[in-house]
Parts: structure tokens; C-alpha cells; sequence
């Protein structure tokens, strides 16, 4: 048998919501960039390889068959996307 209470987050009784608390707007905004930044080397880039991922790469990816069906048919739903639909 299983204690379900155990997951649950405890009770505070007197815990509530202010009525009268002021309505404050608080917005974060960037910091002026460092003085020395025209100086500074670009980090560095990787060039690209070119190469595209093998067969077995995307399948560690995605899973094999029915796991890849299922997770590309999730992702589609997610996206709004009706995955029984024969539009593309």
C-alpha cells in the first residue's frame, strides 16, 4: 500500500493573500556595456564539419521504430499539428 500524503506539499492555515498590498511594477533592464568591449576579441566559432548525422546517430536520437513514431507524433500534437491529418 502506497502513503499518497507523502507527495503533497504541507498546509500553512494561516497563510493568505494581501488585499491591501501596492500594486509595484518592477522592470529589469541591461547594463551598460563594458568600457573595454570594442577591444575584445570575438570568442571563437567552430567551423561546421559539413557532415550530416549518420543513420544510427538520429536513431539514438529518436529512438528505433515505434519510439520514434510515437515521440514524432507527440512533438506534432505539442506544435498544434494534427498528426492524423493527410495535410503536410
Amino acid at each position: 500500500m502506497t502513503d499518497d500524503r507523502r507527495d503533497a506539499l504541507p498546509v500553512v492555515p494561516n497563510l493568505s493573500v494581501r488585499e491591501d498590498a501596492p500594486e509595484t511594477e518592477v522592470r529589469a533592464e541591461q547594463g551598460p556595456a563594458p568600457a573595454d568591449l570594442a577591444g575584445r576579441a570575438a570568442p571563437p566559432v567552430p567551423t561546421p564539419s559539413g557532415e550530416g548525422l549518420s543513420a544510427a546517430e538520429v536513431a539514438r536520437l529518436t529512438g528505433d521504430g515505434e519510439e520514434a513514431a510515437a515521440a514524432d507524433r507527440d512533438l506534432n500534437r505539442a506544435e498544434g499539428v494534427d498528426p492524423d491529418s493527410s495535410e503536410s
